[in-house]
């Protein structure tokens, strides 16, 4: 009986199980977390689509670094001796995922912030013969003004200048403009000097008690330039510079709550005498001051009070975005860099036989089991842990990621030596390498674009997804069960996967990819529930799970034996960096003002290009590449066979291996 687990590859399974269950712990819960302590949306964006790009240092550094150290010692292509370069993968595997257990735990370490929509308090444009100033609300998110460094400069929209007498008890300040727009054929401004002659309106033209007005407009003068408001125009911009106040008690008044910002420059506002017994007819002690209502002064062009909103700002959300952005550059390094080694422990402790297939697909399918168990058991310790939502998930995560850097340092007997020519000798058959096939830089390029694409398809769903989840009423239990919809399906297809794609073969892998990405786009694009949401995720088994290992199977041919590692670095780097980078950059291009429609837009695009792409890569492959470059068929290399004949003895010195070959194999000359 064929035996089903290979008893020399059980701990490598585990660490492959440790591996992903450690990563399906954390990342649906990576851009919730981002919100949870304080990030906006754009903040979390930008960390999303920058890490991927640091993240491509773990595996472009180390894929050649363990290659270079190898080579003569047993290396990853090299002597049928034990192995230094087998302890050497399995060390630097270890410390990988010891690493990322150590920096994604530091994410929990980073401070709580927290910003409140902000409130936009009323402001006033005061001016009398001591000067301009500009009165705003307090801030009763703290009882606070705004401040900054020096002057600050830009214009004031005025509005509903009247005259009036300011006292020690604002009340004039605080009862309601009584003034209205009428119509005149006056210009609306007037450059002036100190000695302005008003012009006189046509009698016609407005009533009497508006004339008054119009005739004795309020001058208001900054820097020796006197700019005169009438009432008609209803807007007049002034441009003037502003002091924050500079002492505590400058802040604003106790009674009243307003804070008072001064103008840079020598300025006045002078009340006509004949006006002053209007303002004043009781004779009693005035101050005649002119004010101003300040018009859309958080929203005005180039406007001095642009950004003095109110605001709650709990901790210090500049400090809590850097920190965590820092950390978060040196944790995305590490499961990155593992991934493209266990990637390449897969191929060589599997090895492949002369019937041209290993066991990488049920490595993997093993390690998929714990993708698809422990996401939404993490989700739900999140939910029930409002105050503490995300610890949980991130200690799961280390205890995975330490557990997989114990068993590897550990087992030293791990089949990760290669013998020369690579073959099974439980099976009876010896293999031939199959690298030797094939070595095109041009066909590596070319495979290493499409992955990357089909990697900037994946990000445009996944880096955000937990945010369309939550905004269609999913908790992180729902989050988490996206993983599990995608992984499922993946365990039998990973199982028998090395056969299927060696009967599809890996250009109509790639092209049926890019067709399920148009059908998962669709869904998520006119998805209004939860329920489309899984229906496109139980799809990722045909544009994630078979690329996946289509890419490493067909990396593991095209790459010389003796750079094993840096050719599995590869697809790692293609699909999960460059492609994470650009897909996280296009998901991310979406309005804030309404969030879901605008990235239901992204899908419908991101469905026409995924479609678009299978279309040409369908034309290019079966109508120009593959009649031109199909490789003819041909026997094995007649070398290995010298020595041997029908009876298995040669010269009488040794019994050589007798060579079998299935009948219906095409070893050499798969569908790659």
């Amino acid at each position: 009986m064929k035996q089903i687990v290979n008893k020399n590859l059980i701990t490598l399974k585990c660490v492959l199980f440790c591996f992903l269950a450690g990563i399906g712990c954390i990342y649906p819960f990576l851009p919730l977390h981002m919100l949870s302590i304080g990030l906006d949306r754009g903040e979390a964006r930008l960390i999303s689509a920058v890490t991927p790009c640091i993240a491509l240092l773990g595996p472009a550094v180390l894929g050649p670094l363990i290659d270079k150290l190898s080579v003569g010692r047993g290396s990853t292509g090299g002597s049928t001796g034990p192995s230094g370069s087998g302890k050497l993968l399995r060390i630097i595997t270890a410390l990988c995922l010891i690493l990322s257990a150590l920096f994604y735990s530091l994410l929990l370490a980073v401070p709580y912030t927290e910003r409140h929509e902000a409130r936009r308090p009323q402001v006033l444009f005061m001016c009398d013969a001591d000067g301009g100033y500009v009165m705003q609300e307090v801030c009763t998110e703290g009882m606070r003004c705004n401040r900054w460094d020096g002057q600050k400069s830009g214009v004031l929209a005025v509005g509903a200048c009247e005259y009036g007498c300011a006292d020690e008890n604002m009340t004039w300040v605080m009862q309601p403009f009584t003034t209205t727009s009428t119509t005149t054929t006056l210009s609306p401004l007037y450059n002036s000097v100190a000695n302005f002659t008003t012009p006189t309106p046509l009698p016609t033209e407005e009533p009497e008690d508006d004339a008054d007005f119009e005739i004795n407009p309020p001058h208001l003068c900054y820097n020796g330039r006197c700019l005169v408001y009438m009432q008609h125009a209803n807007r007049l911009r002034v441009p003037l510079s502003l002091l924050a106040p500079e002492l505590p008690e400058d802040n604003s008044t106790d009674e009243n709550n307003w804070c008072t910002y001064r103008t840079a420059g020598p300025s006045k506002c002078i009340v006509p005498a004949d006006r002053l017994e209007d303002i004043n007819p009781d004779g009693g002690e005035c101050k005649p001051a002119v004010r101003c209502q300040v018009l859309d002064p958080y929203d005005e062009p180039d406007g001095v009070l642009a950004n003095a909103e109110c605001r709650l700002v709990i901790g210090d959300p500049s400090y809590t975005f850097w920190s965590y952005f820092i950390i978060r550059l040196f944790a995305d390094i590490w499961p990155t860099a593992a991934l493209a080694l266990l990637g390449a422990a897969c191929v060589i402790a599997t090895r492949e036989t002369s019937l041209g297939r290993g066991d990488v697909g049920r490595q993997l399918a093993f390690g998929t089991l714990g993708l698809a168990i422990f996401p939404p058991l993490a989700g739900l310790a999140a939910s029930v842990m409002p105050e503490t939502p995300y610890l949980v998930p991130f200690l799961l995560h280390a205890l995975f990621m330490l557990i997989g850097a114990l068993i590897l340092i550990v087992d030293s007997h791990m089949p990760l030596s290669t013998p020369e020519w690579w073959w099974h000798t439980a099976t009876g058959v010896l293999a031939m390498p199959m690298n030797a096939v094939r070595r095109y830089d041009a066909e590596t390029a070319a495979i290493f674009a499409v992955v990357a694409l089909l990697g900037t398809l994946w990000s445009g769903i996944d880096a955000y997804l937990p945010w369309t989840v939550l905004e269609l009423n999913g908790t992180t239990v729902s989050a988490g069960l996206t993983m599990t919809a995608g992984a499922l399906p993946a365990i039998p297809a990973l199982w028998w996967a090395e056969a299927l794609v060696d009967y599809i073969g890996h250009s109509n892998v790639f092209i049926a990819a890019f067709t399920f990405y148009c059908l998962r786009y669709t869904a998520l694009a006119y998805s209004t529930t939860y329920t489309w949401v899984v229906v496109s995720e139980l799809l990722e088994v045909f544009t994630l799970s078979l690329v996946w290992v289509t890419a490493v199977l067909y990396f593991r041919h095209l790459i010389p034996r003796k750079y094993t590692t840096s050719g599995q670095a590869l697809p790692v780097i293609a699909h999960f960096c460059l492609g994470r980078f650009i897909g996280a950059i296009i998901g991310g291009m979406v309005t804030l003002e309404e969030t879901l429609e605008s990235s239901r837009n992204i899908y419908r695009a991101l469905g026409v290009l995924a479609l678009l792409c299978a279309a040409v890569y369908l034309a290019l492959y079966h109508l120009l590449l593959a009649p031109r470059c199909a490789s003819p068929a041909a026997p094995p290399p007649t070398h290995l066979l010298q020595g041997l004949n029908s009876n298995g003895a040669s010269n009488g010195t040794y019994s050589p291996m007798r060579v079998y070959h299935e009948e219906r194999s095409r070893k050499g000359h798969f569908r790659y």
